[in-house]
């Protein structure tokens, strides 16, 4: 069997929707390494616990100085290839934080899409479970739209939204990280994080939190709120950056309407991390994000983290949500620093803690 490296990337923006995350498959004979090239959307079970709920993953394949390399969520995995079969090792991480390296076993069918199995390797889930293996396919997906030019159609977002079940993304753990990058995630360690004791967790944290979202939309701006904790402006318009503003937690967003899709970019943001794992954002760090709703009502929150101090590539995070026409309340959560002092403390590590305080985001 041949061995070729490869690397997997993330979410990808695709025809006016960002249909999701590709996985690629890179190294099959030599014959077929043009028939790879390219970026491919798979829809996964074996993600979740609870039923045959299905995951996507975004696969970008290319070409570079004759070697094929793959990409998901932009992080490196290794692949092994034989003829037209294919096995991907991929990491990543549950929402309990609990890390696995999972494989994908395929092939490219006659019809030119992928298709094949997914095996945990009888790993377990935070409740001692077996997590279920699952099945797999692939398309090549649509590239993605031009939105330069287009007459602003603005849409009114407002509403509480939660998660949409079956189209997120499967959470990977490494990225393809710089030298000052990963010095930083080689010396982190989870006491660094802010939203380990109760402070803001920044941005990217924030918004990939399973909490319900809130959407207030109003001419001049729109108000999202993570949970019932986190809140950011998003303005619309035109405003600039306040000479004598500092930098913050959710930085400073402006949004553009582009047809239907929202792109609202995001700068002056507070160092943190992207999530518990540790992958840090830096203060230059700006995110791109991609608000649309698909032909089946699901609204798209695709963000892209722009972050060359830390990332090679820039991480890409899928987020898909269901609106909730129910009345709700969305309530508060409870959260006491105390007990994070108050731990540090009769573990005798609170002066270390301290001592870490130029690490922390």
């Amino acid at each position: 069997m041949k061995i070729i490296q490869a690397f997997l990337v993330g979410p990808f923006f695709i025809g006016p929707f960002l249909v999701g995350l590709h996985l690629f498959f890179a190294g099959m004979a030599l014959a077929q390494d043009d028939v790879l090239v390219g970026d491919w959307t798979i829809i996964t079970s074996g993600f979740s616990f609870v039923g045959d709920t299905t995951s996507y993953v975004h696969l970008t394949v290319e070409d570079e100085n004759g070697e094929l390399k793959a990409y998901i969520y932009n992080g490196p995995v290794p692949i092994r290839v034989d003829g037209n079969r294919f096995e991907i090792d991929l990491d990543w991480s549950s929402g309990f934080d609990e890390e696995y390296i999972s494989t994908f076993r395929g092939e490219i069918n006659d019809a030119g899409s992928i298709e094949g199995e997914l095996t945990h390797h009888g790993a377990s889930n935070f409740l001692g479970r077996i997590w279920k293996d699952g099945e797999f396919t692939g398309q090549r997906a649509t590239p993605p739209p031009n939105l330069d030019g287009l007459q602003a159609k603005p849409i009114n977002m407002s509403g509480v939204y939660g998660r949409a079940s079956g189209l997120g993304a499967v959470r990977k753990i490494n990225f393809s990280m710089t030298e000052h990058g990963q010095n930083i995630l080689d010396d982190y360690l989870e006491v660094d994080n802010a939203n380990s004791r109760c402070a803001s967790p920044g941005l990217v944290l924030a918004s990939g939190l399973p909490y319900p979202m809130e959407i207030l939309h109003t001419d001049n701006y729109i108000v999202i709120v993570y949970g019932a904790d986190y809140a950011r402006r998003i303005y619309l318009d035109d405003r600039e950056f306040p000479e004598t503003a500092t930098h913050s937690s959710f930085g400073f967003s402006v949004g553009e309407w582009k047809g239907e899709t929202l792109v609202v970019t995001t700068a002056k943001l507070n160092p943190a991390f992207m999530s518990t794992r540790g992958q840090p954002v830096s203060d230059d760090a700006y995110t791109k994000e991609y608000f649309y709703f698909d032909d089946k009502g699901y609204l798209h929150a695709d963000m892209w983290l722009h972050d060359p101090t830390n990332y090679a590539r820039p991480p890409q995070l899928r987020r898909v949500y269901d609106q909730n026409f129910a009345l709700s309340v969305i309530t508060k959560v409870d959260c006491d620093p105390y007990s994070f002092f108050r731990a540090l403390a009769l573990e005798g590590e609170l002066e270390a803690f301290w001592a870490r305080s130029a690490k922390r985001r």
